[in-house]
């Protein structure tokens, strides 16, 4: 036989009968006087506070039973659940997102409105609402659906996206002097370059997206309002598609409302 494989079974012989079959008494007993004053911490499963008086063998069984599970519980709360996007019963759910206009094609210019009050017809787009004006324009200034001025809006974005109308006599002024006048009004807003333009056979003025013509002694104003909440807009709803829109502008001062004559003093 060989001497150093006899030599390694002598040293395995010898500590196996030497291993003490059970743990030190100190340390069984450190374990048991813990278990014994331990308070038991509430948690999500209603559990007593102490354990009930049981055998000592039995105690240390609990005890183990209790760490196990605790680390369990543990393992689970803390575990992450499976990421976005990843099959299965925990997989998190996309979002729901409502449908925006789509900012790639302006619906087409297949509806026509007619004002009775300013003496104005218009094409606009398919889908869009329509609030007519109900008297003639007076001192006030105008704004989103007054009712002195006719407004076509989409209906999803109101006052964020509309074609505002409007006409007044002119009282006399030449057509450009209104116009001019109208333009360096600060609540105009016209800080583009101003271009001459012709709208249904009549002269006037374009900035940006602001047009100002004049029929005899009536003047018109046609307006494509976007906010600068949705930047978008101002991307699709441009200059050039105003353009499409002013080209199926018909103007019909005849049929203007004149406004009432003030009263005397």
């Amino acid at each position: 036989m060989n001497a150093d494989l006899d030599l390694e079974r002598r040293i395995a012989d010898y500590y196996a009968t030497e291993a003490p079959s059970r743990a030190p008494d100190w340390m069984l007993g450190t374990v048991l006087s813990t278990v014994d004053t331990t308070p038991q911490r509430r948690v999500f499963i209603r559990v007593p506070w102490r354990f009930p008086m049981l055998n000592t063998y039995a105690k240390v069984a609990i005890a183990a039973v209790a760490v196990i599970a605790v680390g369990a519980i543990g393992l689970a709360v803390l575990r992450p659940g499976p990421a976005p996007g990843v099959g299965g019963s925990g997989a998190m759910p996309s979002p729901t997102v409502s449908p925006s206009p789509d900012p790639s094609a302006p619906p087409a210019l297949t509806e026509t409105f007619t004002s009775d009050v300013h003496g104005i017809s218009i094409s606009y787009p398919s889908g869009w609402a329509t609030q007519p004006a109900t008297e003639p324009v007076g001192t006030a200034a105008l704004h989103f659906l007054s009712p002195a001025g006719d407004y076509i809006y989409d209906r999803r974005l109101n006052d964020h996206l509309f074609l505002g109308l409007s006409s007044r006599p002119i009282e006399g002024q030449s057509g450009d002097a209104w116009a001019t006048e109208r333009l360096n009004d600060p609540d105009e807003g016209c800080s583009a370059t101003r271009e001459p333009i012709v709208v249904d056979g009549a002269t006037g003025v374009l900035c940006d997206t602001l047009a100002l013509v004049w029929v005899g002694d009536r003047g018109y104003g046609i307006r494509l309002y976007t906010s600068g909440d949705e930047p978008w807009l101002g991307q699709y709803y441009d200059q050039a598609w105003f353009r499409d829109v002013l080209a199926t502008v018909q103007l019909d001062p005849a049929r203007a409302v004149a406004p009432a004559p003030s009263a005397s003093p």
